[in-house]
């Protein structure tokens, strides 16, 4: 495959890499007078400046099975901005295929607390008190539709949002339709599968969630990821295994990540000098 065509692809990923699923996960919250709506948001209740480094092993299968090609995906994404009505990233990404190591030019990406990108409409509608169950437990969640225009399609999301317990949304089921023909070219489901389990995050156990995402694409393709986030990094997203299907069933690419470093930086209400509450866990750890 030509580099370039690869990295194409490897940078429309990066949306998961870098905690684009907290799209997923986003807070729809109206903030009132006291809480911002970034609060609890994945990214955006850290400082500016508080960054993670993760690392993703990914293999091309072809028809017989067989692994046709590998690559290794470093992705590094610093909170560049943040306001009332989203956040930025300044994204870097390095890609090594076949023994070399190629290096993107850093790239800023933008998006708002419910998903979207920089410019699309969006419309939250409050649908009344619901409950997700995880693990035998219910858990009281507010039910609300949000939906999310572009030029090219409508995406339309119900999901069950609880206040207590992170990633705070619980479930969420999207669709897309595209403007031109009205039909559906993608499906997703994401929900917890479960809550507050142990997880070595480098050097320290910490609390985290497990969350299952599969999604359907318009071609008949479809994708199946089972993440474990953590509230305390940057981004939340710490692991993930992910296999993406043909039409046919038939396992066409696989992928794992893993985090490797991250900072966070205290956020400090506005006007007062930052609190530089960095915390790195790996000093001068060394980086294969």
């Amino acid at each position: 495959m030509h580099f370039r065509s690869y990295l194409f692809f490897i940078l429309a990923a990066v949306g998961l890499v870098i905690g684009l699923q907290n799209g997923v996960f986003a807070q729809a919250q109206v903030p009132d007078a006291t809480e911002s709506i970034g609060d609890k948001h994945a990214w955006a209740q850290f400082g500016i400046g508080s960054w993670k480094l993760v690392r993703v092993y990914t293999e091309t299968l072809g028809a017989n099975g067989q692994v046709e090609s590998a690559s290794i995906t470093e992705t590094k994404a610093t909170l560049d901005k943040v306001d009332e009505t989203g956040y930025s990233l300044k994204v870097e990404v390095t890609v090594e295929v076949a023994g070399k190591r190629f290096q993107a030019a850093p790239k800023y990406v933008a998006y708002g607390y419910h998903g979207e990108l920089h410019g699309q409409l969006v419309e939250v509608k409050q649908l009344g008190n619901g409950q997700a169950e995880i693990c035998g437990h219910h858990y009281a969640t507010g039910s609300r539709r949000i939906l999310i225009n572009s030029d090219t399609a409508q995406s339309i999301s119900t999901v069950e949002y609880s206040d207590t317990v992170a990633p705070y949304y619980l479930k969420r089921t999207t669709e897309s339709i595209d403007n031109e023909t009205k039909t559906r070219n993608y499906h997703s489901v994401v929900e917890v599968v479960a809550v507050d389990m142990p997880e070595k995050v480098l050097t320290e156990v910490k609390s985290a969630a497990h969350v299952k995402t599969i999604e359907t694409f318009g071609n008949g393709t479809s994708k199946i990821t089972l993440e474990v986030h953590c509230e305390s990094v940057p981004g939340g997203v710490v692991s993930h295994t992910s296999k993406q299907l043909s039409a046919d069933g038939k396992i066409t690419q696989r992928s794992t990540l893993d985090l490797v470093d991250y900072a966070t930086i205290a956020k400090t209400p506005e006007g007062k000098e930052p609190t530089v509450g960095r915390r790195r866990l790996f000093q001068g750890r060394s980086r294969k």
